[in-house]
């Protein structure tokens, strides 16, 4: 091969690279294909074929999620990606250090298609258990995260044989909690990492709140709460913010449906890295290894003490970004978005109108509902709540009248 072309095919990969980043899966299957046709390296070739295999699963996955209804779809369009990729799995392949990635993506392709003891059969053959944690390409650890999660998906999936002891039922759940807090770190990594187009997906999305529901199953209520702070105190992006609205609303819930008193256990301070005991910027952080998401830390941090201090926290703060991210526009076109966002808003007044309402500090929630006024036209249900607040506030402040910032004090 000549050195000019040596430089086009340079040109291509990493262009190709460029793509698969920010899952421009069209132009990726383009230029692979043009690096097909190019180049003369058995090598290059098998890169090639591992590129169009990905592309193509990319990109039917991308309008074809990995869903029951969608399985024999799934069966039909997948066969010419799934040839693609298992040509990537030979012996050429491991020379051109894609037959890991393309085990991977053939574990992601099985699990598409319903076949859940296959896609276990390729993470078996990847070794996905063995792998050296270490610092990855963007794409290459969102496969990783992927494939953590589909893992702890087919283990939850696969029906265990009636004779199975307890034993071997524990270690499978154990093993199923495993994936999933890998697939939810790695997951929360990649999220940092990426540009601020990127999004996690409903499988990475689903693995990130299966690990707490698996222990509150298992009567594992205080493993569950530090999994969700683990995740919450996790450095927030551009692409994370909507997941920490629904993890936020949802600790909140565990907390006042299951801790109290001498139950309650306070979470712990991020310890921080600075040698001198301070922080400079807020921006600053600790990160536990090469595949932990990067944590805040710093010496002013807030730690709640008990659990009215982090349910109020937590609803304060999810109120906030609710209200942020709600849709104003009454437009045909906004429907769908504007339903979504009320639906999270009010979820998370509700859980906010329920707390503030139990502690008697009404003027949260009649702020909260003040707010919620703008976004709230036609809904019933949201201004009967605001009518009943002020109701409720009224005869409660004419009989007792209260200094702003006392509440914390009163429930301590």
């Amino acid at each position: 091969m000549t050195s000019r072309s040596k430089n086009a095919v340079r040109g291509f990969e990493a262009e190709i690279e460029k793509s698969r980043e920010d899952s421009n899966w069209k132009k990726s299957l383009e230029l692979a294909q043009q690096l097909l046709a190019m180049t003369k390296s058995p090598e290059q070739e098998s890169l090639a074929h591992f590129l169009i295999g990905e592309g193509k699963l990319e990109a039917y996955l991308d309008e074809w999620p990995p869903l029951k209804e969608n399985f024999e779809r799934a069966q039909r369009e997948l066969t010419e990606a799934r040839g693609y990729l298992s040509l990537s799995t030979e012996a050429r392949g491991s020379r051109a250090r894609v037959s890991l990635d393309a085990h991977l993506l053939l574990g992601k392709l099985q699990f598409a298609c319903g076949a859940y003891d296959d896609a276990l059969s390729q993470y078996a053959k990847a070794e996905l258990d063995a792998l050296t944690e270490k610092e990855l390409p963007l794409r290459s650890l969102r496969i990783v995260a992927e494939s953590y999660a589909i893992k702890g998906l087919c283990l939850e999936q696969r029906a265990l044989p009636a004779a199975t002891s307890k034993f071997k039922q524990a270690e499978r759940d154990a093993e199923m909690v495993r994936c999933f807090e890998l697939a939810s770190d790695l997951t929360l990594l990649y999220l940092q990492r990426g540009s601020t187009g990127v999004r996690a997906g409903p499988t990475l999305e689903t693995a990130l709140q299966r690990a707490p529901i698996l222990h509150i199953r298992a009567g594992q209520l205080h493993r569950a709460i530090d999994r969700y702070r683990e995740m919450l105190t996790a450095v927030e992006s551009a692409s994370t913010q909507a997941l920490r609205l629904t993890l936020t609303r949802q600790l909140a819930e565990v907390l006042m449906r299951g801790v109290t008193g001498q139950v309650y256990k306070a979470p712990e301070r991020v310890a921080s890295l600075s040698q001198q005991g301070t922080l400079k910027r807020r921006e600053e952080y600790v990160s536990e290894g090469p595949w932990k998401p990067k944590k805040y830390a710093g010496i002013n941090q807030f730690v709640p003490s008990n659990e009215y201090e982090e349910v109020m926290l937590l609803l304060v703060v999810g109120e906030a970004m609710a209200v942020r991210d709600a849709v104003l526009s009454q437009s045909a076109e906004f429907e769908a978005a504007r339903g979504h966002s009320l639906r999270n808003a009010v979820a998370v007044i509700d859980l906010l109108a329920l707390a503030a309402t139990r502690w008697g500090r009404l003027c949260l929630v009649l702020e909260s509902l003040e707010r919620a006024m703008k976004f709230s036209f036609g809904r019933r249900h949201v201004w009967r709540q605001r009518a009943l607040a002020t109701a409720a506030a009224a005869a409660r402040c004419s009989r007792n009248q209260q200094r702003p910032g006392e509440w914390l004090s009163t429930v301590a």
